[in-house]
């Protein structure tokens, strides 16, 4: 199956939200914005919710060490391939001093 730009951003857009509400709530110190979000997914279908589930727990132990969020992002076209970009955001007043791979 062929999928196009839009499919590829509508994919990226779900990437990245899970990403970041790890994200917020380790710069939190909670679990508010993963609540939230899988609280407004309530009524969404199984599939999806379960999807979510999965790319939060996957950002939680593969990738728990980095601590940046993701800002605005793109998606460019080039001869048919896709690219993904975007800006790193920190947290500052409780970004680690130390120990942080990159």
């Amino acid at each position: 199956m062929n999928y196009g730009k839009d499919e590829f951003e509508a994919t990226m857009k779900v990437v990245v939200t899970a990403w970041n509400v790890v994200v917020m709530d380790s710069w939190e110190k909670g679990t508010k914005f993963e609540s939230e979000l899988l609280s407004l997914m309530e009524s969404a279908p199984k599939n999806a919710k379960l999807e979510m589930k999965r790319l939060i727990k996957r950002k939680k132990t593969k990738f728990a060490h980095d601590p940046r969020a993701v800002g605005d992002f793109w998606i460019r076209e080039n001869n048919g391939e896709f690219t993904f970009g975007c800006e790193a955001r920190l947290n500052v007043e409780n970004a680690p001093i130390s120990n942080t791979k990159h």
